[in-house]
């Protein structure tokens, strides 16, 4: 199961005479063990920046780390918030950021390379920066206005590094949903998604298009895991594989095993009937926890599709 962390992110920092907290990000960054002495590194020096830079109001660390289940090959999952207005208002001060971001890097250690590109919902402005070292560290930077970054249930595996005291006036209304938050339209979603791909695995295998069948049942175990995360309480359901490993890696779909296939037509259709059934079932169950209808119809038709039914 996930382990929640306690620390730094339920504001055990307190604000010093500068209006910074970051004495307990230090603390926190100071107890991970020897292996994550690269990840330390880097986000030890994020810190600094943050504390040199007046419009940047909090640096935050989740995932793996944030969770206490990194290890050596763990990349840093982070969020960097600044003073900005919300969505287009602010995106020349994000952009602004970003570039600051991105020239500071090389201080801490030989690039790679890095990709800075728009990320999050039309109404808001994020960037990504990814950077990749040279020693193999990976950072996965979101640079958004301080209204934007997610807390609290939002982002329950997330550890407040710095937090600067908010300025008199300052609208910081954070409303994400709590992070396992799962619409009925969601579930109905990811469900016609799978069966979506389903059909389409099994027009491509009358095609004799090996490789776009493969690549559409794929896509339908993608669909799959996001309505077993959700099923089973994950958070962040809709990343799929990756929360549904780390709420309980041994509490998978019933019969996914099955769902995998290599470039073979009648090993590729055995593979797709399989993921008809787990598909049915995982959305059965994220229905039962989260009420939501269901294309039955959809599923009907891709089912008798699949085992090669008359389409009516």
């Amino acid at each position: 199961m996930v382990r929640q962390v306690t620390g730094p992110g339920n504001n055990s920092a307190t604000d010093g005479p500068d209006g910074h907290r970051t004495n307990s990000g230090r603390e926190w960054l100071a107890s991970l063990p020897a292996e994550l002495a690269a990840q330390r590194h880097i986000l030890a020096g994020l810190v600094d920046f943050c504390a040199a830079t007046p419009v940047v109001t909090s640096l935050s660390v989740g995932c793996s780390l944030g969770r206490g289940a990194g290890d050596a090959l763990s990349d840093i999952d982070a969020a960097l918030g600044l003073a900005a207005d919300r969505g287009q208002a602010g995106a020349d001060q994000v952009l602004a950021m970003e570039t600051a971001v991105t020239a500071f890097l090389p201080s801490l250690g030989p690039l790679v390379d890095t990709l800075q590109h728009r990320i999050g919902r039309p109404d808001q402005f994020a960037r990504r920066i990814f950077a990749q070292f040279a020693d193999g560290t990976q950072l996965d930077l979101a640079v958004i206005a301080e209204a934007e970054v997610r807390r609290g249930d939002a982002a329950p595996d997330f550890v407040t590094l710095y937090r600067r005291a908010s300025p008199p006036g300052a609208d910081l209304t954070n409303d994400a949903p709590p992070a396992g938050a799962v619409t009925s339209e969601q579930v109905r979603e990811w469900a016609f998604f799978g069966w979506c791909a389903l059909i389409d695995a099994d027009k491509y295998l009358r095609r004799g298009s090996l490789w776009e069948a493969h690549n559409r049942l794929h896509e339908a175990r993608h669909q799959i895991w996001a309505l077993w995360a959700a099923a089973t309480g994950a958070i962040y359901p809709w990343h799929g594989l990756s929360q549904v490993l780390d709420q309980d890696p041994e509490q998978l779909p019933p019969g996914i095993e099955a769902t995998v296939a290599g470039l073979d037509p009648t090993d590729l259709r055995r593979a797709a009937q399989a993921s008809a059934t787990v598909l049915t079932q995982v959305s059965a169950a994220a229905a039962q926890r989260h009420p939501a209808g269901l294309p039955e119809a959809m599923a009907r038709f891709v089912t008798a599709a699949l085992e090669g039914g008359e389409r009516n």
